[in-house]
């Protein structure tokens, strides 16, 4: 007896598209979408509206993180409304967009925002009636390991050690590796042993 002949791709498309169920499912979904984007955009104005002061005419800070193109006079504006009281999701995006070497300065900052930023599940963007994956501790170390320095590689470190902080201290791993201080490439020898980064650290070949 032969077996049923696998589903193609397309044939799969086609029949999702003619189930009713699965297409007002679809449907909901890209409505919940828009919506939270335009409460974002509502909530990212205030940040929209110093970029243009500073050249940057941009439709959300996440046009920073996806250009190619430096943005230095735009780093201050950003450090300012990172402090201020948005959403998740702004946050992390704004954070994300100080992954780049002139936010170096900043560096204080965004050690003392990434110590107080909680791990976890949360409330992302204004309206959500549902939890997701809060985002903004690990935009914070994407712009941590992007700015670390070797004056300030010892700091990174520390936070690297340190298991509350969970996850994202994957992030750090990047900074660590790449550093010329030897205090670092112990430091990962010693994190080979940590839950949360030991299969990265393992999959290198070598340090």
């Amino acid at each position: 007896m032969k077996g049923k002949m696998p589903i193609t791709a397309r044939e799969l498309v086609a029949k999702l598209q003619a189930d009713p169920e699965y297409v007002a499912r679809r449907k909901a979904q890209e409505q919940e979408l828009a919506e939270r984007s335009a409460r974002l955009r509502v909530e990212e104005e205030p940040i929209l509206a110093d970029l243009r002061c500073v050249g940057w005419d941009v439709e959300s800070v996440w046009d920073l993180v996806n250009t190619s193109a430096e943005y230095r006079e735009a780093i201050p504006v950003l450090v300012k409304h990172l402090l201020l009281a948005y959403s998740d999701r702004t946050r992390e995006g704004i954070a994300r967009a100080l992954a780049v070497p002139d936010a170096k300065y900043a560096w204080p900052t965004l050690v003392a925002e990434y110590r107080k930023a909680p791990v976890g599940a949360g409330i992302i963007a204004p309206g959500d009636t549902r939890e997701f994956k809060l985002g903004v501790k690990d935009g914070l170390a994407c712009a941590l390991s992007a700015t670390a320095t070797e004056a300030t590689i010892e700091e990174l470190i520390a936070l690297a050690k340190d298991r509350s902080h969970g996850q994202s201290r994957l992030l750090f791993l990047k900074a660590l590796k790449r550093s010329k201080n030897p205090t670092a490439n112990r430091a990962l020898e010693e994190l080979v042993s940590d839950p949360d980064l030991a299969k990265e650290i393992a999959s290198w070949k070598r340090y």
